[in-house]
């Protein structure tokens, strides 16, 4: 079975799915358009977010909405997601990010970023955004840095915002006295969550009516036995989905029905 015939099966111009799908296309539910809100309120107060959520809710989706979100003659996204390392590598990636040549020593590197935002602030009048994906891998002296890289001006300018995103445990890292001066700082604090089920049958449809002909290729028994495997997890509902429409069309079925997503979970 190749693409092309499931595509042409149903009538549809891509797989709709598929994690590849651009930023413009991405679906505001009421629950993303929330957490959207809030994390372009920490932007617009620049100080220091989290982002949490379980695997598969929708982080990194939420993160490049974000940053297309942002005016790029006011704001400057940097985006990281190498967060199993030491603090030499971190500021690599980070001075990476910002165009600097890394290299050389912590304090060396330290400073070339902290000048440069600086520099972008004064000089660009640019913004600059951390955005850390998978922060809660993120060992404890590396979030120590990061409180120390938003100390600018004796702790009285705001020049960098960051966005910490990662899995709930994230947030139980900041209960450490170590991390004190770091819990303290941050303004924003979002939680992701799973869909409820209107929302499952509305993304479902949604993502259908993207690359369809109008109409539903899904059941509501189906769209119920979708949300209810996946709990309502965003990639869950893809793999199911994805996995139901391949059954139905191997059952020649213009629909996805219930026990086309029974055969598509193994039950």
């Amino acid at each position: 079975m190749k693409v092309k015939e499931l595509t042409s099966f149903f009538n549809l111009t891509a797989l709709p799915f598929s994690k590849e799908i651009a930023t413009k296309n991405l679906k505001m539910l009421p629950s993303i358009e929330k957490a959207l809100s809030s994390v372009l309120f920490l932007v617009e107060t620049k100080g220091i977010g989290i982002l949490t959520g379980k695997s598969g809710t929708g982080k990194s989706c939420l993160l490049r909405l974000l940053a297309s979100r942002l005016n790029t003659g006011l704001y400057k996204p940097l985006y990281i997601c190498h967060t199993s390392v030491g603090i030499l590598e971190f500021y690599t990636h980070i001075c990476t990010a910002l165009g600097l040549e890394p290299g050389g020593k912590r304090a060396t590197m330290f400073r070339a970023i902290k000048d440069h935002i600086l520099s972008l602030n004064n000089t660009s009048r640019i913004h600059p955004v951390l955005l850390i994906d998978e922060a809660d891998k993120l060992s404890n002296d590396i979030l120590c840095e990061i409180r120390l890289l938003t100390n600018f001006e004796y702790d009285s300018l705001n020049a960098l915002t960051v966005l910490l995103c990662g899995q709930k445990n994230l947030t139980q890292k900041f209960g450490l006295s170590i991390l004190e001066a770091l819990a303290n700082s941050i303004t924003v604090n979002v939680n992701l969550d799973t869909l409820p089920k209107e929302e499952t049958f509305s993304y479902i449809e949604q993502r259908v009516q993207e690359v369809g002909n109008g109409q539903s290729l899904f059941t509501k028994n189906a769209m119920t036995l979708i949300h209810q495997a996946s709990g309502g997890t965003l990639r869950s509902i893809n793999t199911i989905a994805n996995g139901a429409l391949v059954q139905a069309f191997l059952s020649s079925s213009a629909q996805a029905e219930k026990e086309h997503v029974q055969m598509a979970i193994g039950r």
